[in-house]
């Protein structure tokens, strides 16, 4: 008798496991969704996670949290994202560092293509040269001309920036020497201060400065002149070949193992959310040049850009260790 109740049990169990299982298994989203950001807030990627993360929110109805994790060149936010559950409850919006960090350094902690489902690239924050305003030189030009043996100064923010002048101040033969920051504020403020005489920032934190005389724009690194800086030439236009990075870019990733079906949505939702005008006036506002690309056919083209960096980190001479 106890043998046949146990074995009624059991049927049982097995009967109705996967009803429980099912119910078990909310609809997506179900609850808040959180993206992390590896920068302070205020950044041009912050702004473009709490925009879209608001609106993300409106369109599927559950709350967007955006969560800063600033630090270690990203390292930590992007290793959070990874680990985390891949249920589309934790997004991640990263820049150009994601696929940089594993070529910089011996061991990123991360795959940036194997452990990450990709869902758009956004687009390109255009970035100038910046220099006192009162150093003697108006462009890129003048500085190769101006800068041998006078031991200038360079700012940079992250090693991405500090490989891109470093790559300039090898070829031009500039004998500058680099002065690494912890973000853009700080060096912002020792550039206008006169501490260093020159720093590479985005369009959008400097372009106010330029715009008012205390700093001067000697070259922007992007495809085109930044419109809010049109008098301020590019380096491919004054004829600096080698520091025509145009691989950089804004992106939203998942977790590996992503179910198609969310990934799919989060993808639409993020492409209607993109090609809204208050957006792409956003863009504009933020000086980033829309490069967008759906998650499945960006994925070969990180693959690229890994490549086309490992070739510039090895013509700065950048030695980095980790």
């Amino acid at each position: 008798m106890k043998k046949r109740a146990f074995v009624q049990l059991l049927g049982a169990a097995a009967w109705t496991g996967p009803v429980a299982l099912a119910q078990a298994q909310e609809p997506w989203p179900g609850r808040p969704i959180k993206v992390i950001v590896p920068v302070t807030a205020g950044g041009t990627a912050d702004v473009l996670a709490r925009e879209f993360g608001r609106r993300l929110g409106e369109r599927l109805g559950q709350p967007v949290v955006v969560e800063n994790r600033p630090g270690a060149n990203g390292i930590p936010a992007t290793l959070a994202v990874a680990r985390a559950p891949a249920d589309g409850y934790t997004l991640l919006l990263t820049l150009t560092q994601h696929i940089q960090n594993p070529v910089q350094f011996k061991d990123a902690g991360y795959d940036p293509i194997a452990d990450f489902t990709p869902l758009c690239r956004i687009g390109a924050a255009a970035t100038v040269l910046a220099a006192r305003a009162s150093l003697k030189v108006d462009s890129a030009t003048e500085l190769a001309q101006f800068a041998p043996g006078k031991g200038l100064t360079f700012g940079t923010t992250a090693l991405g920036p500090q490989v891109i002048l470093e790559v300039f101040n090898q070829s031009a033969k500039l004998e500058m020497l680099n002065v690494p920051y912890k973000g853009e504020a700080p060096a912002l403020t020792d550039l206008l201060g006169g501490q260093i005489d020159m720093a590479l920032l985005t369009v959008a934190t400097a372009r106010a400065h330029i715009q008012r005389g205390t700093l001067k724009g000697l070259a922007v690194i992007a495809p085109k002149r930044a419109s809010s800086l049109p008098h301020v030439a590019t380096f491919l236009e004054q004829g600096f070949k080698e520091v025509n990075w145009t691989g950089g870019w804004y992106a939203f990733m998942a977790p590996a193992k992503l179910p198609p079906a969310i990934a799919a949505r989060l993808v639409q939702e993020l492409r209607v959310i993109g090609e809204d005008a208050a957006m792409r006036k956003l863009f504009d506002e933020l000086n980033i040049t829309v490069n967008w690309m759906d998650g499945p056919e960006f994925q070969p083209v990180m693959k690229r850009d890994m490549e086309l960096w490992r070739s510039l980190v090895q013509r700065s001479g950048v030695v980095i260790e980790r």
